[in-house]
């Protein structure tokens, strides 16, 4: 590493260090105790020495028994104390740590969860994941044993100097003799660990990112037979980090050797030294022993600072990463002046919308329509015709780029996010039911949903047939991907889910084409409950589910060329003609098929 990079590098540890102090803002008072008892833990070692000193040349020497009893009780209370107040610190400063811990994480899951879709498109999930988990984690060692005890490591040196000084300044000297070779070695170790610490946390990440897309599509991998090549894949990746991590244990194998050799040459040179001063009797054997103590424990709290350091550099390498997701804007904020809205009254006006998610190519083009309040409105169209993606601006997963989009005559751009969604339930093609109790899928745990509410709503919808014959009723725990329920059963309780909330505006986005044909028979005897007094949006693909519209949009290429009800648009004899010609054909022959239709469709 170059000095001038060097030279950035601690820059940028300073200014994410003071980042994380200001996270234990909160426990100051409790970190002012730590720093009390850090002072008491470290004068106390450096007296036992001393006291030693006293033992062998005031009683051993002179066959004082009273007095050598008296000396070694005090060196045992001594060692006592000292036992008591590092338990008492070690404690302290591990539930600091916890508790900081535990801020950051939230404070960084809370951010995530500010991100819009936008945001999570381009990121990977494992990425995220390793933030929360890996390397909040990495912090637990600069906070619980790093800031306040290498603050107590360095006023140990500083009283071990001071005590060394006080019994012999020439074997003070004799001893911090080697101190330029032990800072030669720390200097050269912690260079080689810090760059390989940040090369293992971002392989920490790949290897999360893997893992998630892999266990994800786990299906699809063992459908086409890929297990072979995605092993040699995670294999390469694991290979890499195993190396890393075996280069740092090779430099720790390299450090601690060099650091006992050169305490067993400062042991060597006090006791060359104080062999002569000895044999002429201006030095006592007491002073001997204390300094081979004083040498023992001189380096210990060095090493022990090294270790702390390469910690340090290892928060700091996963710190970067932390504040670089916390430094990450939304791509869509509330306005400082967003109003919050509390009903849904008039209309939905589309205005010369147009959208693009990579702002190059054009998704939805020059879109105009009105919405009134209590009408059903549905839009057709091919595959990439933009269908979804109006409702993903319209949810503000998204953010448009030209025209704008009123509610009651309000900008959606005007209005907090939170409360705009309030207005909103939307049932998506591909149901997410989390690992919870089949009601709380359903309430999500919304306070105003009531279990009465839950209950009626799976009852307007016809799920609570199936839901009661359940083994524990509403109570029955979803396992992973609510696998333990068909398809058809997902959309069910997503749809009982958007009901229970009794929305202003109910959206249904191919809500409908996943179901089989028993299913879909059995929404389509409730669909008239859930739009009744409700504005709606309705995407589907069979006809059937789009004709009682009060209004349908025809989507070509992000454009819409036809609008109006089912019989006016069949009267036109365009595009909503034709499609509804090809599926009249299918029908004839079999179920419709959506994916023919729109292979014929998109061809139009």
């Amino acid at each position: 590493m170059q000095p001038q990079d060097d030279k950035l590098y601690k820059q940028l540890d300073v200014s994410l260090l003071r980042r994380l102090l200001k996270y234990l803002q909160p426990y100051v008072r409790w970190i002012g105790v730590g720093f009390f008892l850090a002072l008491i833990s470290s004068s106390l070692p450096p007296l036992r020495p001393y006291l030693t000193k006293i033992a062998i040349d005031n009683y051993v020497i002179t066959s004082d028994g009273d007095g050598l009893l008296k000396i070694t009780l005090l060196i045992i209370g001594v060692m006592i104390l000292a036992s008591v107040v590092q338990y008492s610190l070690t404690y302290l400063m591990q539930w600091i740590g916890q508790k900081v811990l535990l801020d950051i994480r939230l404070a960084v899951f809370k951010h995530i969860q500010r991100f819009s879709l936008q945001y999570y498109d381009t990121t990977p999930v494992g990425r995220l994941i390793t933030r929360v988990t890996n390397d909040v984690e990495a912090l637990n060692e600069l906070f619980s044993s790093g800031v306040v005890l290498i603050i107590a490591d360095a006023l140990l040196i500083i009283a071990i100097v001071c005590f060394m000084l006080l019994t012999s300044l020439k074997l003070t000297i004799a001893t911090i003799a080697v101190l330029p070779l032990l800072f030669i070695a720390t200097t050269i170790f912690r260079r080689k660990v810090r760059v390989v610490y940040a090369q293992i946390r971002t392989q920490i990440a790949r290897m999360n990112s893997f893992l998630n897309e892999y266990i994800t599509g786990a299906t699809t991998i063992q459908l086409f037979s890929r297990e072979k090549t995605q092993f040699d894949t995670f294999n390469e990746i694991n290979d890499a980090h195993t190396k890393l991590q075996l280069r740092s244990v090779t430099y720790y194998a390299r450090f601690f050797p060099v650091v006992e050799m050169i305490g067993s040459l400062a042991l060597s040179i006090i006791i060359w030294f104080a062999a002569r001063t000895i044999f002429s009797g201006e030095m006592t054997v007491g002073v001997l022993i204390a300094f081979m103590q004083y040498s023992e424990m001189f380096f210990r709290p060095i090493r022990d600072l090294t270790e702390k350091y390469n910690t340090l550099q290892s928060a700091m390498a996963a710190a970067e990463r932390i504040f670089g997701l916390l430094d990450t804007e939304n791509a869509i904020a509330d306005s400082s002046n967003a109003t919050t809205i509390t009903s849904f009254n008039h209309s939905i006006e589309f205005k010369n919308v147009s959208f693009s998610y990579d702002g190059k190519i054009p998704i939805l083009k020059n879109l105009n329509f009105t919405l009134l309040k209590g009408e059903t409105i549905a839009i057709v169209g091919a595959t990439g015709s933009g269908k979804s993606s109006i409702i993903n601006i319209l949810c503000r997963f998204y953010d448009f780029q030209e025209g704008d989009i009123l509610i009651d005559g309000i900008s959606i751009r005007s209005i907090t996010q939170e409360s705009l969604r309030s207005r909103i339930a939307l049932v998506l093609q591909d149901v997410f039911l989390f690992s919870r109790s089949v009601g709380e899928n359903i309430s999500l745990g919304r306070e105003f949903v009531s279990e009465t509410e839950i209950r009626d709503a799976a009852e307007a919808l016809g799920a609570a047939e199936f839901i009661e014959q359940l083994p524990e009723s509403y109570e029955t725990q979803m396992i992973e991907r609510a696998a333990n329920l068909s398809v058809g059963q997902k959309q069910l309780i997503s749809f009982s889910r958007a009901l229970a909330s009794n929305p202003d505006i109910l959206i249904l986005d191919e809500a409908t084409s996943s179901i089989d044909t028993e299913t879909e028979q059995i929404i389509e005897r409730s669909i008239d409950r859930m739009l009744e007094g409700r504005t709606s949006i309705v995407i589907a693909h069979r006809l059937s589910t789009i004709q009682r519209a009060d209004k349908i949009v025809v989507l070509h290429q992000g454009e819409i060329r036809e609008i109006g009800s089912h019989q006016e648009l069949l009267a036109l004899n365009g595009l909503y003609a034709k499609l509804h010609q090809l599926q009249y054909k299918e029908q004839l022959h079999s179920h419709p098929k959506s994916i023919k239709i729109e292979s014929e469709y998109s061809s139009i």
